[in-house]
């Protein structure tokens, strides 16, 4: 990437002067992360639309998008408690009201799933908890499964969980149950 960015410098810069090269060079790297920026943005949806577009093993629907999600599943907590690594660990009820298998996507994108304290403060999705569903949930056809998701923050203090475009109410009696060993 720093050589991408030189290269054109390089070339540039010389030929400059003064306010000439400081504007150059902005002008440059504006557009270096301009195309960066949306390269990334172009490999994500490219990666979502490819694992919609291909046939699943198991001929699971692939749902990313709040519509699709809230379309063809239910949610709530079930219970929101500390979990053993530190954090919160908030147990979804995730129903699918189809008779297909579903794989929900997006738990990390469009801000993501977000747990919002008593305070109104909102903490993000630990990276990497054990248990952690991924970035996606498997839900087999015309079930409810539970699938647990780990925050940051202090278990007594949820309130809510936002998960694609929904805000959950944690039921009070869920915030009291201890992390188990």
């Amino acid at each position: 990437m720093r050589r991408l960015l030189l290269a054109p410098l390089l070339l540039l810069v010389p030929a400059c002067k003064g306010e000439t090269a400081k504007d150059v060079t902005a002008t440059v790297v504006g557009k270096t992360v301009e195309v960066a920026k949306g390269a990334g943005s172009g490999v994500v949806e490219g990666f979502n639309e490819g694992r919609k577009g291909a046939a699943s093993a198991d001929g699971s629907r692939t749902l990313s998008t709040a519509e699709e999600v809230n379309t063809n599943t239910e949610l709530s907590v079930l219970e929101a408690k500390p979990s053993n690594g530190g954090g919160v660990e908030v147990v979804l009820a995730v129903t699918n009201k189809t008779a297909q298998p579903l794989h929900l996507l997006g738990l990390h994108e469009g801000g993501g799933a977000q747990l919002l304290d008593k305070d109104g403060f909102a903490t993000p999705l630990q990276a990497r908890s054990p248990g952690q569903s991924a970035d996606s949930i498997k839900v087999p056809p015309s079930v409810k499964v539970k699938a647990s998701i780990y925050f940051d923050g202090e278990a007594d203090k949820a309130v809510k969980v936002r998960v694609w475009g929904q805000e959950l109410t944690v039921p009070a009696a869920a915030t009291a149950a201890k992390p188990q060993p």
